[in-house]
């Protein structure tokens, strides 16, 4: 189980040493020798192209398992037998439930970000898929964090794992500066989105959003604009997803508005910016998204702009990543919102309470006579010891409801004989 902040090379770290071993050992038939799960499409065909690089120069072969392509070329490419397949979880199950694939030869079952995968609800696939493996294999977990509260849900996958931990998350950032810009509504934001493009003069941006529908609107507004513009989510058909992420890579675009679709593992060269339109969902969310820049220890720049909705969520990741984002304003667009400081509650300022003020021991009011207490004065309790068992038993009664009030007292001795 290994943890690493993002840049920092993990499909290297288990495609390296994968490859070695099927070079060195014979494999123990004729099947599929690794396993490599992802819980995106754009994640696992960036992947393939890593593995194609790795093992250009070896006899070694992948094929590719993902969602939005068709059944028969996949099918043609499982019957040539590579030893990697490289899967999203839901495809892949449907291919096992067809009988199109199997893993009675499997060595290496790899899991990447697997956080992710549970957050999007692939837990029974997972399951689903370890138990049609080889039981002899070694199983390995790539995860943002190894606190994850369902990595229990998985835990029957592992047997006595080893955890690794390669530079904290949390503190894998010190290379991104991270700013915030305080913000009103939409039409504001995208204005802002462009002027801080303009301002850093950057040939590559991303732009991160919470839903398809912020994605599309942001996209078309700023392709309105003079400014190369594409836009990314889970709606939109593979092979022009594929086709966008191509050209943004190529730098044909320069900006391109996504959801967190492209927040995990999307290895982008020299992205300068990243802008969150949206504040992110959790920390990890917002360290997953930042991490598109500033990658392999180069210098990179997030700036995340807060509106009056946000800044609770946007206090908390600062609380969570234990840092402050500079304060930033862009000229001729400040925001009427100024922070928490100048809001106001119930037409009232809203500011630290105010002690009560505290009186002399002299002067310190009696106690209030409150009348109900006056109701049973002069109604005594019977004497102890009055020799029945039953009227032992009522006067432990009678206790138990004097402790709750007098008025429950009053209605029980109403009901009960002397």
């Amino acid at each position: 189980m290994v943890s690493a902040k993002t840049g920092s090379g993990k499909t290297a770290a288990f495609l390296l040493p994968m490859l070695d071993y099927m070079l060195r050992m014979d494999a123990p038939g004729h099947g599929t020798r690794g396993l490599i799960l992802l819980p995106t499409r754009e994640l696992a065909l960036q992947t393939v192209k890593t593995f194609e690089k790795l093992a250009k120069f070896t006899p070694i072969k992948c094929g590719i398992v993902i969602g939005g392509e068709a059944y028969k070329y996949q099918i043609a490419s499982l019957r040539k037998n590579p030893e990697v397949i490289i899967a999203t979880p839901g495809r892949l199950v449907e291919h096992l439930d067809k009988g199109s694939i199997d893993f009675d030869d499997l060595e290496f079952l790899v899991l990447d970000e697997a956080d992710r995968m549970l957050d999007m609800g692939f837990t029974e696939d997972m399951n689903t898929i370890a138990a049609s493996c080889r039981e002899q294999r070694q199983n390995l977990l790539f995860s943002a964090t190894l606190k994850h509260k369902n990595f229990g849900r998985i835990q029957d996958i592992l047997d006595d794992p080893v955890s690794i931990e390669v530079d904290s998350f949390k503190e894998g950032h010190s290379q991104i500066t991270q700013q915030m810009v305080l913000a009103d509504g939409d039409d504001h934001k995208q204005k802002l989105i462009k002027a801080l493009v303009e301002e850093e003069k950057t040939e590559k941006v991303f732009v991160f959003c919470k839903t398809r529908a912020q994605c599309t609107a942001v996209g078309q507004h700023l392709a309105a604009t003079e400014l190369k513009v594409g836009y990314l989510h889970g709606e939109i058909p593979q092979s022009d997803r594929k086709q966008v992420l191509n050209r943004f890579r190529d730098g044909k675009l320069q900006v391109l508005v996504a959801t967190d679709v492209a927040a995990r593992g999307l290895d982008v060269s020299d992205v300068d910016l990243v802008i969150n339109y949206t504040v992110a969902h959790s920390g990890d969310d917002h360290v997953h998204r930042v991490g598109r820049t500033g990658r392999a220890g180069r210098q990179g720049k997030a700036i995340t702009l807060v509106n009056r909705i946000d800044w609770n969520k946007n206090s908390s990741i600062e609380r969570y990543l234990k840092i402050r984002f500079e304060l930033r304003s862009v000229k001729g667009l400040k925001a009427d919102y100024t922070g928490p400081g100048k809001l106001k509650k119930s037409g009232k300022a809203a500011g630290p309470r105010k002690k009560p003020r505290k009186l002399p021991a002299s002067k310190s009011p009696a106690p209030k006579k409150r009348a109900r207490n006056k109701k049973n004065i002069g109604k005594g309790r019977k004497a102890k010891g009055s020799g029945t068992k039953a009227d032992e038993t009522n006067s432990d009664e009678t206790n138990a409801y004097e402790a709750k009030g007098s008025s429950l007292y009053t209605k029980y001795r109403k009901k009960t004989p002397e």
